[in-house]
């Protein structure tokens, strides 16, 4: 993307409309970055509009259709991200803005589950309001804003002092306690938010608060978050209903904050690779009760946020790392990949809080 394409008088009219400075961030043009964006597209994305996750039946979720809008979006493909857009507000989105959080082709009605995934919708609507900045296209400014004030109005809830996201509208309350996934807070994306035209304040502390939820949540050895934590009392247990890993899902929380360039926050996430056990690679999985790992490698994909993680974590000295995808990557793993090259180009550049 060119961001001599966005005037300065249109940039003061997007901002007005609520689209803070740091949405207008560009990708790497590296030939072999774009490269990765085709062959992405070819393999994952169906007619250009459906992100099929390769590894679970060809499945489509609000997250994969969100990646799919972001990656459009950063390597200024406007044409695949409006098709990917214009499928996923029919197909997946309700009446109350959010959007059911799967889609199977193998089934007579292809969404059996209403119910939405925080993650899903926070990406949808940062990929708007990037579109809408980027390509000077305010048309996309009222859905990422309906979907915006939807997230603050029926996900974050007020909770012992704090505000939390809850990882979907239905499910996640036990008690006096909530169930909470830290890899659902798209943190640059919740910031972008919070420099936007919603409710400014309501975003700050919903970003603040999760970063105090995150800071928090160390469990095992490493002192690492889990896939899933519960949260009441002011007090931190991993989810009773899942596994007690550090994993599939966790492994995004690195990323998402050297996205939001929290250098200080990466050290026991570098400090838990380096070990000599891990090499610098983290394993699939890591249980945080008695630290056995999986028997299995990790994927490319987890490789790639190791890589960012470390450089923003470091100071990001040199060139940023940028993964390339492999033939042996599936959908989540080249996935991880094209979020890590993002990253580590936007996150060092970014200023936060």
């Amino acid at each position: 993307m060119d961001p001599r394409r966005v005037t300065d008088g249109s940039r003061r009219q997007l901002l007005k409309a609520g689209i803070g400075l740091a949405a207008l961030s560009f990708s790497p043009s590296a030939a072999r970055a774009d490269q990765n964006w085709q062959t992405f597209k070819r393999r994952f994305v169906v007619d250009d509009r459906r992100v099929i996750d390769s590894g679970n039946n060809n499945v489509s979720h609000s997250e994969s259709q969100g990646w799919g809008l972001l990656f459009a979006q950063s390597f200024d493909d406007k044409e695949t991200f409006a098709r990917i857009w214009d499928w996923t507000s029919r197909s997946l989105q309700r009446g109350d803005g959010l959007f059911s959080w799967r889609w199977s082709p193998n089934t007579a009605d292809p969404v059996p589950d209403k119910n939405n995934a925080a993650d899903g919708d926070i990406l949808i609507a940062w990929a708007l309001m990037r579109a809408a900045a980027g390509w000077n296209e305010p048309r996309w400014l009222q859905p990422s804003r309906r979907i915006q004030s939807a997230v603050l109005e029926r996900l974050a809830v007020d909770f012992q002092g704090r505000l939390i996201l809850l990882p979907g509208l239905q499910g996640f309350a036990r008690g006096n306690r909530y169930v909470v996934n830290l890899s659902y807070y798209v943190w640059p994306a919740i910031h972008d938010f919070a420099e936007g035209a919603g409710d400014r304040g309501k975003w700050r502390r919903l970003e603040a608060d999760g970063l105090w939820l995150c800071d928090n949540a160390a469990f095992g050895d490493y002192k690492l978050p889990p896939d899933w934590l519960l949260f009441g009392q002011q007090a931190f247990r991993v989810a009773d209903d899942w596994k007690p890993y550090f994993g599939f899902d966790a492994i995004r929380i690195p990323l998402y904050l050297a996205w939001h360039n929290q250098a200080a926050r990466l050290g026991r996430f570098v400090t838990a690779w380096r070990t000599p056990r891990f090499g610098g690679r983290p394993p699939a999985w890591i249980n945080l009760d008695d630290g056995s790992v999986a028997s299995y490698p990790s994927s490319g994909g987890y490789a790639a946020v190791a890589a960012v993680t470390q450089f923003v974590a470091d100071g990001a000295r040199g060139n940023a790392p940028i993964a390339t995808i492999g033939d042996d990557d599936d959908y989540y793993s080249a996935s991880l990949k094209l979020l890590s090259n993002l990253a580590a180009q936007e996150g060092p550049r970014a200023k936060r809080n």
